[in-house]
C-alpha cells in the first residue's frame, strides 16, 4: 500500500510563550482548523521536525502527545502521525437503552448552529422510501417554473401554517435552494450593486457574503437586549439613503433575542411611511412556541419573509422559500430563472412528502425537545456565568464574558485544547469594537457527554482566566 506524502510543516513559534510543546500544539491545532493541515495528512517525523524547528526531540514527542490528547492527531506504528479527520473517527457509545450514536474523537465543534438529525434518520428513510413509489414522481423531477412546482409550494405553505401561524397561499410561496439561496433571491429583488442595506449590529455571517457578492455596503443598526430598535432603523435609513432591511426579529442569530409585537408593529410602521423593504429571516422561528406574529404577517406590502428547512429538518433538503409582495413576483422569478432555472429537485419532494405526512410536525417537535435538554445541561455547565440575557428555546448560548476573559483569548485558548466556538467579532458590522462574549452551538454534536466535555472546557478557561491567557500573552 503506497504511503501518503508528509508534509513540509514548520510553523512559526517565535512569538508564542509558555513551553515550547504546548506553543507548537497550539500552532498545530490552528493549522488543522484553518485547513493548512488537511485531515489525513502526514506530519513530520519527531527528529525531522525538532531539527526544523531547532528543539530537541522530546519537544517535538510532546507536543504530538499533548495534540494526541485533544484528538487532533493519530499515530500509527511503522506508518507515522496524522490529522485526524474529526467526522469519520467514531466508537460506539451506548445511548439511550442500549442504541449506538457515533462519537467524535476529534474537535469539539461548538461553532456550527446544526440541528441534531440522529434521532430523525428513520423517518427521514421511510420519506425517501415513500418518495420512490410516488408514480407521479418522474413529472415531479422534471423541469419545472421558476417559482416551483405547485404541489410542492403547497406543502410549504401547510409548513408555515403549522410552524409560524402564518397563513399564505400556496401561490404566494416561490421555492429556492436553501435558506442562502432565499436569502440572495430576495436581496437580488429589492437592491442593486453600491446600495446601502441595513443590519442588526450583530448579523448572521452569512448574509455577510451575500451582501459582498451583491456589491452592497452594510450598515449596522443598534440592537438592545430585545434586539432591533426601531428608532435607530428610521434614523440610519434616513442618514444613509437605505431603502432595505435584513433582520432575525425572532431567535437572532448570534444574540438569541426575540422582538416583541409592539417593536414589530413599529417596525412595519417605519418601512411603511419611508419606503423601506423589510427582508425578514424567520429560520429559527419553528423553536419558538407559540409562535409570535412573523413581520410579513403584520406588512405583507413590505416584507419579503425567507427561510428554510435546514434547522426544522435536514439541511441536505436544500429546501428554502421566499414569500412576499405580489408586485415583486416577476423579479423574482426572473432571477430564480437566471440563477436555479427550477428549484424543484429531490429534496424538497422529501421535504413536501415529510410535511404531508405530519412527520415534519413530530421532528419539530423533537427538536424542540432535543434543544431543551440541551440548554438545560449547558446551564448547569455554566451555572456560575450570566446566561440571563441568552434565549433557552434556540439552538445556541450567547455568552457576554467577564471582564477578566478576553474573548479572543477564550477561543484560542479553547481551540487549543480542541474546543471550537465563535467570538463575536464573526458576527460583528461596522468599524465598532464588538461586544466581549461568543456563540456556543449546542447541537452540532450528536453525543451530550461531547457536548458536556465542551463545556467543562469553556468553563474551566473562563473561571480561571490567567490560565487561560497564559500561553498566548
Amino acid at each position: 500500500m503506497n504511503q501518503p506524502a508528509t508534509v513540509r510543516w514548520q510553523p512559526s513559534i517565535a512569538h508564542r510563550q509558555g513551553p515550547l510543546y504546548r506553543a507548537i500544539a497550539a500552532a498545530l491545532a490552528e493549522d488543522i482548523a484553518n485547513g493548512t493541515l488537511p485531515p489525513g495528512a502526514r506530519l513530520p517525523t519527531h527528529r525531522d521536525l525538532a531539527w526544523d524547528l531547532k528543539v530537541t526531540v522530546g519537544t517535538i514527542t510532546r507536543a504530538y502527545q499533548e495534540a494526541e490528547r485533544q484528538g487532533l492527531i493519530g499515530g500509527e506504528v511503522g506508518r507515522g502521525t496524522f490529522v485526524r479527520d474529526p467526522r469519520r473517527l467514531v466508537e460506539p457509545v451506548a445511548e439511550g437503552g442500549g442504541s449506538l450514536m457515533e462519537v467524535n474523537l476529534g474537535l469539539i465543534d461548538l461553532s456550527v448552529n446544526a440541528t441534531a438529525l440522529w434521532p430523525d434518520a428513520q423517518a427521514l428513510t421511510a420519506a425517501t422510501q415513500a418518495v420512490a413509489q410516488r408514480p407521479d414522481l418522474v413529472a415531479l423531477m422534471s423541469y419545472q417554473t421558476p417559482l416551483g412546482h405547485p404541489r410542492l409550494r403547497a406543502a410549504i405553505a401547510d409548513w408555515l401554517a403549522d410552524s409560524a401561524n402564518m397563513h399564505v397561499a400556496p401561490e404566494q410561496v416561490l421555492l429556492a435552494v436553501g435558506g442562502q439561496g432565499a436569502m440572495l433571491t430576495a436581496l437580488s429583488a429589492v437592491t442593486r450593486p453600491g446600495d446601502t442595506l441595513l443590519v442588526e449590529q450583530l448579523t448572521y455571517t452569512g448574509l455577510r457574503a451575500v451582501a459582498l457578492h451583491l456589491g452592497l455596503r452594510l450598515v449596522p443598526v443598534a440592537m438592545d437586549a430585545e434586539g432591533l430598535l426601531p428608532e435607530a432603523v428610521e434614523q440610519a435609513a434616513r442618514a444613509h439613503g437605505a431603502h432595505a432591511l435584513y433582520c432575525m426579529p425572532t431567535l437572532q442569530n448570534p444574540t438569541t433575542a426575540t422582538l416583541s409585537t409592539d417593536r414589530r408593529r413599529a417596525l412595519v410602521d417605519i418601512a411603511r411611511r419611508i419606503g423601506l423593504m423589510i427582508i425578514e429571516d424567520d429560520v429559527y422561528g419553528f423553536l419558538k412556541q407559540p409562535a409570535p406574529p412573523t413581520l410579513y404577517s403584520l406588512g405583507p406590502d413590505v416584507t419579503l419573509y425567507v427561510s428554510s428547512l435546514s434547522k426544522s429538518l435536514f439541511p441536505g433538503l436544500r429546501t428554502g422559500y421566499v414569500v412576499g409582495p405580489r408586485p415583486l413576483f416577476d423579479r423574482l422569478a426572473t432571477i430564480l430563472r437566471a440563477t436555479v432555472l427550477a428549484p424543484a429537485h429531490m429534496g424538497t419532494v422529501v421535504a413536501a412528502e415529510l410535511i404531508d405526512s405530519g412527520e415534519a410536525g413530530r421532528i419539530a417537535q423533537r427538536r424542540r425537545a432535543l434543544v431543551a435538554e440541551r440548554q438545560t445541561l449547558a446551564r448547569a455547565c455554566l451555572s456560575g456565568l450570566d446566561l440571563s440575557g441568552s434565549d433557552a428555546d434556540v439552538t445556541h448560548l450567547w455568552l457576554p464574558l467577564p471582564e477578566t476573559v478576553r474573548r479572543d483569548d477564550l477561543v484560542r485558548g479553547a481551540l487549543e485544547r480542541g474546543v471550537k466556538v465563535t467570538s463575536a467579532d464573526g458576527f460583528s458590522v461596522g468599524k465598532g469594537e464588538a461586544p466581549n462574549a461568543v456563540r456556543i452551538c449546542l447541537m452540532g454534536v450528536d453525543h451530550a457527554s461531547q457536548l458536556e466535555k465542551g463545556l467543562s472546557v469553556l468553563e474551566g478557561l473562563i473561571s480561571n482566566p490567567v490560565a487561560t491567557s497564559a500561553a498566548w500573552v
